[in-house]
Parts: structure tokens; C-alpha cells; sequence
């Protein structure tokens, strides 16, 4: 789909370290075979509907379906496998425990490379807002990945239109598995949500700060030709997030690597300014993290910029 997230972009975000990403989602996470049989979900699940994940593995999701739904889910799951859109969004009747339906809001997109549905899901059976709820992040209130899957064309044809530069940024912080692992997972949503207020002053619309899921961010920003300054906002947005966080009396601080790619010139679609940008952050992860990268669009992610200012192998302070 030329002007939405490339599916070997996204699905990227997924496939590291297999499962991970489940682990750190707040939402409800879930990984689907083919068949529709339940390969994976995450603690979320029992939170929400009173089922073990143990429980639901193995399972076959159309156990779980109310009947009258059924029809459109199975036909929006195949258009994925059959179709070019990298992912879709529907809702339908969860069965939960002792046979409660609730209302669940599923975005899901399909891997051809892992013939696997990636899932994260959102419980509406109390939202009057299902819009809202559907395009934002229920930990940290930003915008989430089906709001930056729909937002970005328009950003990058305003940009082409009106002469502007737009700066995509992918941010993966560093350091916060051992935090969320040591202090546990209410301590690390206190850290999100310290990083994600820090990250809010630095771009110039709140709805241009994304929480693509778990640790992982994108901010947007553009400016006129003759002002833009990628670098000096990627080097505010590492010295705001390595500040440290106060939690419980225990001060703990993070590093954030990041990628940056320029639009129009460096890319000009969606699909390449996301893949450059998402190249970038893992060149500065393996250039010794905490610093930004400068993508070029030409022959890769250009050299490593900005000092380490934060070295998340020294420990937490």
C-alpha cells in the first residue's frame, strides 16, 4: 500500500526477539496462526477477561466470537492475506469469562514472511469514544500506530506541497527492559509515561508524538526549508529522555536511540521515509546506542551523530 506503513516495515516492529513486544504492550497482545489458532498472548488477557493466557493458547479465536460476528472478522482476516494493505482494524463480541461478551477493538497486521496475524487489542465495552480509543495508546494517551499509519501520507504530501521539511524519528529507549524487569511492570509504566511528558514538549503538535508500542516511539516535526534543524531536536530528545525518573525513591535513568529520516529529501513516501528512519535507529542501537542517526536515502544511514551522553551499561543511578 504505497501510502500507508510498508508490512515488512511494521511488521518488523513484531518480530524482534519473537514475542518481546507482548511483554511490554499495556494493551492486550495476541499472535494468530493462519489457521486462527491462538499462538501467543500476553497478562493483559486475564486483566480484561478473566481468562488465563494458558487457557486461551491453542485455542481458536472463533471459539471466542460471538456468532453474528463471525462472518465479517473471518472476511477481514482473509483480505489481509490476500490483498497489499499491510493491516486493518474491526471490532467484535469477546467471549470472557463465565460467558461475558465485551466489545474488543482489534488492530491486526498480517507477515507474509511469518504467515502470522499480530494483534493489539483494546477492550471499548466501556468507551462512548470509539474513535479515540481506537487511535490512541490507553497506557500514555498518545497517538498509536493505526493514528501514524493514517497521518503520515498527509504529512509528507503537505511537506512536498508547501516546500517544508518533515522529520521522521524513531526512538527505542535503552535500558528499560532491565528497569522493567528489575522494579516491575507498574514501575515501567511510571518511567513511559515520564518519557512520553518529555517528549511532548519537543515537538510542535501533541498528535505528532506516537507510541508505536512497548518502548519504541516516532515523532514527527516539520518545518520551513530555511529553518529545519533535525539534529539539534534529536540531540534535546536524548538529554530529556537520559534525565533521570524518581520512582518510589529509587532514581533510575534511560538512554534512547534514535533514526532520523528527512522528507522530500531523503525519501518521498511513507513507506521509504519509515524504512529509513527505522534503518537509522538500529544503525545508532549498534554504534554504541544513545545517540541519533541521520539517514541519507542514499547509501544507507549516514554516520552516527550527536555524543553519548548516557551509557546504559554503567547501571541505574
Amino acid at each position: 500500500m504505497e501510502e500507508g506503513a510498508g508490512p515488512d516495515v511494521i511488521a518488523r516492529f513484531f518480530t524482534v526477539e519473537r514475542y518481546a513486544w507482548m511483554a511490554l504492550s499495556y494493551d492486550m497482545a495476541l499472535a494468530l496462526d493462519m489457521d486462527g489458532c491462538i499462538l501467543a498472548v500476553n497478562a493483559a488477557w486475564q486483566r480484561a477477561t478473566g481468562l488465563w493466557p494458558e487457557s486461551l493458547r491453542g485455542k481458536y479465536l472463533l471459539e471466542f466470537m460471538a456468532f453474528e460476528d463471525r462472518e465479517r472478522v473471518l472476511a477481514s482476516l482473509q483480505s489481509l492475506m490476500t490483498s497489499d494493505t499491510s493491516s486493518t482494524t474491526f471490532e467484535f463480541r469477546f467471549r470472557c469469562d463465565a460467558g461475558l461478551y465485551k466489545r474488543f477493538n482489534w488492530n491486526v497486521l498480517f507477515s507474509p514472511d511469518t504467515e502470522i496475524f499480530y494483534c493489539i487489542v483494546k477492550d471499548l465495552s466501556n468507551v462512548h469514544d470509539l474513535h479515540h480509543a481506537a487511535y490512541h495508546d490507553t497506557l500514555t494517551g498518545l497517538p498509536n500506530r493505526l493514528f501514524l499509519t493514517d497521518a503520515l501520507p498527509k504529512l509528507v504530501t503537505g511537506a512536498l506541497e508547501r516546500r517544508h521539511v518533515l522529520g521522521l524519528f524513531f526512538l527505542d529507549l535503552d535500558g528499560f527492559k532491565s528497569i522493567n524487569d528489575t522494579l516491575g511492570h507498574q514501575a515501567g509504566d511510571i518511567l513511559l509515561q515520564t518519557v512520553v511528558d518529555r517528549l511532548r514538549e519537543h515537538v510542535s503538535l501533541p498528535e505528532n508524538c506516537v507510541r508505536l508500542g512497548g518502548d519504541e516511539f516516532v515523532l514527527m516535526q516539520t518545518w520551513p526549508c530555511e529553518a529545519f534543524d533535525p539534529e539539534g531536536l534529536a540531540e534535546r530528545v536524548i538529554t530529556a529522555v537520559n534525565e533521570p525518573v524518581c520512582i518510589d525513591g529509587t532514581h533510575v535513568r534511560v538512554g534512547v536511540s534514535v533514526g532520523v529520516a528527512l522528507a522530500p529529501t531523503a525519501a518521498q513516501t511513507p513507506v521509504d521515509l519509515m524504512d529509513l528512519a527505522d534503518k537509522a535507529m538500529y544503525s545508532a542501537k549498534r554504534s554504541g546506542k544513545n545517540r541519533f542517526v541521520l539517514a541519507t536515502g542514499t547509501d544507507g544511514p549516514a554516520c552516527p551523530l550527536g555524543p553519548l551522553t548516557f551509557d546504559p551499561s554503567v547501571g541505574n543511578r
